[in-house]
C-alpha cells in the first residue's frame, strides 16, 4: 500500500466532508424545522399566557398597572427621551414580572409596555399617558389584534 501525500489526504477529507453534508442535509433541514416549530410553539404558548392574564385583570389590577407606570416613567426621567426614542431593557424586569413571563420594558416619553414577546409577534400590556395626565391601558395581542381596557367603553369585554 502507498502512502498518500497531504494534498492527496486534503483531497480525501474534504470529499468526505462534502459527502456527509450532502447526506445529512435532509436530517438538517428536519432538525430545523423542528427547532422552528418549538420556537414558534413556544411564542405561541407564551402569547396565549399573556392574552389570558390580559382579559383577566379587573379594574383594581389595572388601577395596580397604572400605578406602576407612573412610577417607572417618573424615576426613568423620561423627559430625557425625545418623541422619537425609546429604550427595550429585558435586563431590568422586575421578578414580579418574571414570574408573569414578561420579558421586557419599553419606554418612551409618554408610553410604557410591558413585553411578553417582542418583534413580529409583539404581546405586551400599552399604558399611554394622555395629556390630561391620564392613562389610557391598550391590551396588545399581536401586532394586528388589541383591546383597549381602560379607560372602561363599552366595547372593552373581553
Amino acid at each position: 500500500m502507498t502512502k498518500l501525500k497531504k494534498s492527496e489526504k486534503a483531497i480525501f477529507a474534504i470529499s468526505g466532508l462534502a459527502l456527509l453534508v450532502f447526506f445529512m442535509s435532509p436530517f438538517l433541514r428536519d432538525i430545523s424545522e423542528l427547532a422552528m416549530f418549538i420556537y414558534y410553539d413556544d411564542s405561541k404558548k407564551q402569547m396565549n399566557a399573556a392574552k389570558k392574564y390580559m382579559d383577566s385583570l379587573t379594574d383594581k389590577d389595572i388601577q395596580t398597572w397604572i400605578q406602576r407606570a407612573q412610577t417607572h416613567l417618573k424615576e426613568d426621567h423620561p423627559t430625557d427621551f425625545t418623541t422619537e426614542d425609546f429604550r427595550v431593557d429585558p435586563g431590568c424586569v422586575p421578578a414580579d414580572l418574571q414570574q408573569l413571563g414578561i420579558t421586557g420594558i419599553e419606554e418612551n416619553s409618554n408610553y410604557i409596555d410591558y413585553m411578553w414577546l417582542g418583534g413580529m409577534d409583539y404581546t405586551a400590556l400599552h399604558f399611554e399617558r394622555m395629556t390630561n395626565g391620564d392613562f389610557q391601558v391598550v391590551a396588545v395581542y399581536t401586532p394586528y389584534s388589541n383591546r383597549m381596557i381602560w379607560p372602561k367603553t363599552t366595547n372593552t369585554a373581553p
